[in-house]
């Protein structure tokens, strides 16, 4: 049993929760608890660590055994340890050091969702969770969005990085990566054309800004309409979750399903 929180491997998880550096120069990330450990295990992507402590009940080592099937070494620890290496105040007892998915996109993209500038960790998730509930088929980001394997965002978007590709939407490719979609940026009240009344059955692109700052420059040129969802004038502004959520159940629907 880890019970030192000097120890290498636990010094190791702790810079991939905290530094987004350590994530992406080793393209890992921290899942923790048995959902997102599912997730992991029904996607197959291959496995490096994982960490349980000795309450784990018997469908959570289960889980530790199909990680292990999938290359990961299998770690007994104390709470005391399992506490220093998770993001939550209450530490699930069990988590993973996982690859990154490296997700293909669909032969005939037709819904993407871009994320502009969403610094909130809990936002980014939900919209990441929203999107692949409502059907997007593509997710990038743009400017300066929070990292999408942070661990709040990890534990927002409940499994779908195991099911949507995740892309940064970089300077000189971002027209390349929406190419044959009809590109919407979503405005705050007033701004273009309401949601309801746009024709969503042609390939779509949606940009979603923050709400402080709005979409940068890159996704405004990329832009060929804007599109809103009115709100109450008591109101100043949506959140960007449910702002994509609102949009993209309207394509839903008038898709037929998601």
């Amino acid at each position: 049993m880890i019970t030192s929180t000097a120890n290498p491997k636990v010094k190791w998880v702790r810079a991939l929760q905290l530094k987004r550096k350590a994530r992406e120069e080793e393209r890992l990330f921290v899942v923790e608890g048995i959902r997102l450990a599912r997730e992991a295990v029904a996607a197959g992507v291959p496995a490096r660590l994982v960490m349980h402590t000795e309450t784990l009940d018997a469908r959570g080592r289960g889980l530790a055994n199909s990680l292990a099937r999938l290359g990961a070494e299998v770690e007994l620890v104390s709470e005391s340890v399992m506490a220093a290496c998770s993001d939550t105040d209450t530490p699930p007892g069990l988590l993973a050091v996982v690859e990154r998915p490296d997700l293909p996109f669909p032969q005939a993209l037709t819904l993407a969702l871009v994320a502009d500038g969403l610094a909130d960790p809990g936002n980014l998730g939900t919209t990441l969770r929203t999107a692949l509930a409502a059907g997007a088929q593509a997710f990038f980001l743009a400017g300066d969005t929070v990292d999408p394997f942070n661990p709040k965002v990890v534990r927002g978007a409940m499994g779908a990085h195991f099911h949507i590709p995740i892309r940064k939407l970089a300077a000189g490719e971002a027209a390349a990566a929406l190419a044959g979609l009809h590109v919407w940026l979503a405005e705050a009240a007033e701004g273009g054309i309401p949601y309801y009344a746009v024709d969503w059955r042609a390939p779509s692109a949606v940009i979603i800004g923050s709400e402080a700052g709005g979409p940068g420059a890159l996704t405004r040129e990329l832009a060929a309409d804007r599109t809103h969802i009115p709100i109450s004038p008591a109101s100043e502004s949506l959140n960007a979750a449910v702002a994509a959520a609102v949009i993209l159940f309207e394509i839903a629907r008038q898709r037929g399903s998601p």
